[in-house]
């Protein structure tokens, strides 16, 4: 492709009212269901950000003490914020053996900080929600409204659309729900997709661009470079593409750019392009025979019943490029 007018890849990663720790990294926590977890935070925990379904991340309100318990499933993340605005993010991995059932949690790891003068509380996006600790004893309970989703949390997609351009057969059992609990919160002033959209976005996307693809037959390939389709979300405004780009081949794919178009039909030479406002995870360069988890973040888009998206992924100086496709019934099933 001779113009890609988006794909010049900038991280904005901790922005506006967050400060990263460039030393910090991911503490890594092992649970499993037979034995409780403790982490002890140094200061009071305000929020969590919650990991897949498989683990469960409990604790009281006001207490610096979590528990985690973990049924047998893929590795996750989570990320805790304390009242003095320091973040914490933690991978999860289950094993039935343990070697450490208390982790004792020191300032030091924090992976960043919010930056606002007062301990201003990150928010509980629509739907990536936040674990609400148990009430103190003798205190009522906190009143949040319920807010409309998108996405109903319990729907699993069993079957399968017809007459699609790409065969997107769906696995049984699989849903196209964020990484989240089904309880939904109000926003704020203080909610973090107002105070920095970037932050969200980047975290949204962290916590869901490992899920596994719902999707049997969602990718083309053209000499050993795969395109990959693994789900579509859609969170308040934004609709996010859980792409994975395969590299099966001996030598380097040097990346060139990711692009999304609009076209009218498979033979429109004028589509139109749809700008992200936020990307995760794309390399330059996907060494031979390895993964590349990506996601594309972009506002709500009509797509009308003629038209289709395709997903272009294009080489430098190279003819391996490869096109994937894909028509109205298919989005509108996957992102509703």
């Amino acid at each position: 492709m001779k113009k890609n007018y988006f794909f010049l890849i900038v991280y904005l990663v901790l922005m506006g009212s967050v400060t990263a720790q460039d030393n910090a990294k991911p503490l890594t926590v092992e649970a499993n269901e037979f034995t409780t977890v403790t982490l002890f935070f140094p200061t009071v925990i305000e929020q969590v950000i919650p990991p897949a379904s498989n683990y469960k991340f409990e604790f009281d309100q006001g207490n610096t003490i979590g528990t985690l318990k973990a049924r047998k499933g893929t590795p996750s993340n989570m990320t805790v914020i304390t009242t003095d605005g320091s973040i914490f993010s933690i991978v999860l991995n289950y094993s039935q053996k343990l070697e450490k059932y208390t982790h004792i949690i020191n300032a030091n790891q924090a992976v960043g900080a919010m930056n606002s003068g007062s301990s201003a509380t990150p928010p509980e996006p629509e739907n990536t929600t936040i674990v609400q600790a148990n009430p103190k004893p003798n205190a009522p309970p906190e009143s949040v409204a319920p807010v409309a989703s998108n996405i109903d949390p319990r729907e699993t997609i069993k079957t399968p659309p017809t007459d699609m351009n790409v065969s997107p057969d769906v696995f049984e059992g699989f849903s196209n729900q964020p990484n989240t609990d089904p309880e939904l919160y109000s926003d704020s002033e203080n909610d973090l997709y107002n105070l920095d959209r970037e932050e969200y976005y980047s975290i949204f996307c962290e916590n869901n661009y490992l899920q596994k693809s719902i999707l049997k037959r969602s990718f083309r390939q053209n000499k050993k470079i795969i395109v990959r389709l693994n789900n579509i979300l859609v969170d308040r405004e934004e609709i996010y593409f859980m792409l994975s780009l395969e590299n099966t081949s001996k030598k380097d794919y040097n990346v060139n750019g990711l692009s999304f178009f609009i076209k009218e039909s498979h033979r429109d030479n004028n589509p139109s392009i749809l700008e992200p406002v936020h990307t995760f995870n794309l390399q330059k360069i996907i060494d031979p025979e390895s993964n590349n988890e990506i996601v594309y973040v972009f506002k709500k888009f009509p797509l009308q019943t003629n038209q289709i998206v395709e997903i272009v992924l294009d080489e430098i100086d190279s003819s391996r490029m490869v096109i994937l496709p894909l028509d109205y019934k298919y989005l509108n099933l996957l992102s509703k």
